[in-house]
C-alpha cells in the first residue's frame, strides 16, 4: 500500500454508492410524484364533481323549481321539494361543501333560487343576484352543458371549484343550472394526504434500500474476502479444495476459476470443482406508466331486461325522469359501497371495485352493492307502478380479477375505465342471466372472496363467449345475515345437490332436488332435474355433461 493513502474497504465502498445512488432516486421520484400528485387530485375531484353534479341535475323538476321566484316562497311546498333533494345530494359525497340552483333572469342576470348551504346564515335568499359570474357559469348557460371551473374562485363564502349542470322544464325549456362547491381546503386536503402516503413509502422504501444495500454489498465483499484467503492458503501451499466461493461479479469469479484452477494442477490434475453462480437475482420493477396498471378489480356489468319494450311503452320526459331516478338510486348504492360508477352504456351500467385505490374486500363490496341495486329497484318499481308505468327488473353480472385499469383513450380525450378477459367475463354473466332466468350472477373468483358474508347458490359450470376454460357462477341471493334459516338450508341443500351431480350421482342429487321443488320450485331448479333425469335415462360418456356452453346464447 502506497504511503499517504489511505485504504476503505470494498463493502463500504459498494455499500455507500448503492445506498446513495437509491436514496437519490427515492429522493427525485418522492418529489416529482408529489408534484404530479396534486394535479391527480384536482382532476379526479373535478372529474367527480362534474358525475355528481350531472346526475343530480337529472333529479330536479324543472317545473317545480320554476314557480319559486320571490323571497316568500323560502315557505313554499315547492322549495322545500327542491331543498330537500339538493341536501340528499350533498350527503352522498362529503367532499361536496354546498349545493344550490340558480337561474338567469330576463334582463341576462343570474340570480340565486334555493340555497341548501348547511351553515344557515351563509344561505342566499331567493332572487339574490348572483356578482360573480364565471366563465364556467355562462358556458353552461350558454350551451346548455354540465361546466366545472378551471381552477379556485373566491367569493364571500370562501374559496372553491365548482361545477354546473343544466336542468329543464317539463316543456324542455332551460330552467336553471344545479351547483356544487367543493371547498379549496378540501381539495387540499385529499392532495396533502396523498403527498403523505408518498413520503411515508420513500421512507419506507428507504429502510428497504438500507438493507438491501448492506445484503448486497456483504454478498460482494465475502467471496472478495475468500478469495483473498484463499490465496493467502497457496502462499503456504495449503492446496485443501475448501467451500467453492459464490459470487455475481464476473471478475471475482474468474478469480475463483482461476485459482481453482491453480490448485488442480498443483495437486496434479486432481479433481476440478468448478465454482457455482447462487445469487438471488434482484429484479427492479419498472414503475407502471400513470396511464393504465394491472390490479386486482371487481367489475358490475347492468342491463334492463326488454328495455326497448319499456320506453316503447313510457312518454319521452317520463322515460328520461324514471332513468335518471334509476341511474341516480343504482348510482348511489354502488358509491355508499366504495365503488365507481365507471360509465353509463345506454341503460346499463360498470362499476368497479378495487380501483383507482384499494378497497379491501372489493368482492363482497360488489356483491353488497348489487343487492343494494334490487332493494332500490324494487321501491322505484314501487313508485311507477302508482304511475301505472312498466317496471324494471336489472340483471347484473360480477366478476373479480386482474384487469387493466387506468385513463384509456387519446390526448384530446380520456376516460378513467378497466379493460381485459376478467372485465368482458363480468359483462357477459349478465348476459347470461337471460339463460337461467336470474337476476345476479357472479364468477367463481368473486364466490371464494366473498362466500363467508354472502347467501349464493352454485348454479352451474359453463363456458362463455370470450372464455376458452369452464367457468363456475353462482347466483347471489343475499347477505348471509340477512338471510332467515328456512333460505340458508336451502340454499345450503341445493349446493349439496349440485355437487352431487357434478360427480355424476345423479339419483341422490335428483333426490335432493325434487325435495326443494315443492318448497321453492323456479327456472335453474327446473332445468337441473331434467338434466338429472335425462342423464339417468341416457348417461353421458364423457364429463363434459357438466359444461354448458353458451358461447352462442
Amino acid at each position: 500500500m502506497a504511503l499517504g493513502i489511505k485504504s476503505v474497504s470494498i463493502r463500504i465502498t459498494i455499500f455507500s454508492a448503492l445506498l446513495g445512488t437509491i436514496l437519490f432516486t427515492t429522493i427525485m421520484n418522492a418529489g416529482i410524484s408529489s408534484l404530479h400528485v396534486r394535479n391527480l387530485v384536482s382532476e379526479a375531484i373535478k372529474e367527480d364533481l362534474r358525475i355528481a353534479v350531472g346526475i343530480g341535475a337529472r333529479r330536479i323538476s324543472g317545473s317545480t323549481h320554476s314557480r319559486i321566484a320571490l323571497p316568500q316562497d323560502r315557505n313554499s311546498e315547492n322549495f322545500a321539494t327542491i331543498f330537500g333533494q339538493l341536501e340528499d345530494m350533498r350527503a352522498i359525497d362529503a367532499d361536496i361543501k354546498n349545493a344550490y340552483t340558480i337561474r338567469q333572469n330576463a334582463d341576462g342576470k343570474v340570480v340565486f333560487v334555493v340555497d341548501a348551504d348547511p351553515v344557515t346564515t351563509e344561505r342566499a335568499e331567493v332572487g339574490r343576484q348572483l356578482h360573480a359570474v364565471t366563465k364556467a357559469i355562462r358556458t353552461a348557460f350558454a350551451n346548455k352543458i354540465i361546466t366545472v371551473e378551471d381552477d379556485y374562485y373566491t367569493d364571500e363564502w370562501g374559496t372553491f371549484i365548482s361545477g354546473y349542470a343544466p336542468f329543464y322544464r317539463d316543456s324542455g325549456e332551460l330552467e336553471g343550472l344545479l351547483c356544487m362547491d367543493v371547498e379549496a381546503t378540501t381539495i387540499k386536503s385529499h392532495q396533502y394526504n396523498n403527498i403523505l402516503v408518498i413520503l411515508v413509502t420513500s421512507l419506507l422504501v428507504t429502510g428497504i434500500a438500507f438493507f438491501i444495500s448492506l445484503k448486497l454489498s456483504q454478498q460482494i465483499s465475502r467471496p472478495v474476502k475468500e478469495v483473498t484467503a484463499d490465496m493467502g492458503e497457496i502462499q503456504k501451499l495449503n492446496l485443501a479444495s475448501g467451500p467453492a466461493t459464490e459470487s455475481v461479479i464476473l471478475e471475482i469469479r474468474e478469480m475463483t476459476d482461476a485459482l481453482n484452477s491453480m490448485k488442480t494442477g498443483l495437486r496434479s490434475f486432481r479433481k476440478y470443482v468448478p465454482c457455482e453462480l447462487v445469487a438471488d437475482l434482484i429484479k427492479l420493477k419498472k414503475e407502471a406508466a400513470l396511464e393504465v396498471e394491472n390490479r386486482r378489480i371487481s367489475v358490475l356489468f347492468t342491463d334492463i331486461q326488454d328495455f326497448t319494450r319499456i320506453s316503447e311503452q313510457i312518454a319521452p320526459a317520463e322515460l328520461a325522469q324514471a332513468i335518471g331516478i334509476y341511474f341516480g338510486e343504482l348510482s348511489q348504492a354502488i358509491m355508499e359501497t366504495g365503488g365507481i360508477v365507471d360509465k353509463f352504456i345506454g341503460d346499463a351500467i360498470m362499476a368497479l371495485w378495487g380501483a383507482p385505490h384499494d378497497l379491501p374486500g372489493h368482492a363482497l363490496a360488489a356483491c353488497k352493492a348489487a343487492l343494494a341495486c334490487r332493494q332500490k329497484e324494487i321501491e322505484l318499481n314501487r313508485q311507477l307502478a302508482e304511475k301505472g308505468l312498466p317496471s324494471f327488473f336489472t340483471r347484473m353480472g360480477i366478476n373479480t380479477g386482474e384487469a387493466l385499469v387506468g385513463n384509456i383513450g387519446f390526448d384530446q380525450r380520456m376516460n378513467y375505465t378497466a379493460i381485459g378477459d376478467n372485465v368482458n367475463l363480468a359483462s357477459r354473466l349478465e348476459g347470461v342471466n337471460k339463460y337461467y332466468q336470474t337476476g345476479i350472477i357472479i364468477s367463481e373468483t368473486t364466490y371464494e372472496m366473498a362466500k363467508e358474508a354472502v347467501l349464493a347458490r352454485f348454479l352451474d359450470v359453463v363456458a362463455v363467449k370470450g372464455k376458452s376454460q369452464q367457468v363456475k357462477i353462482y347466483e347471489l341471493l343475499a347477505l348471509s345475515v340477512d338471510a332467515d334459516e328456512a333460505l340458508r338450508e336451502q340454499v345450503a341443500r341445493y349446493n349439496e345437490a349440485m355437487e352431487l351431480y357434478l360427480t355424476r350421482n345423479w339419483q341422490a342429487a335428483l333426490k335432493i332436488f325434487n325435495a326443494l321443488k315443492t318448497a321453492a320450485p323456479d327456472f335453474p331448479l327446473q332445468m337441473i332435474i331434467g338434466r338429472c333425469e335425462n342423464f339417468l335415462a341416457n348417461p353421458p360418456e364423457c364429463d363434459c355433461f357438466c359444461i354448458v356452453n353458451l358461447r352462442d346464447k
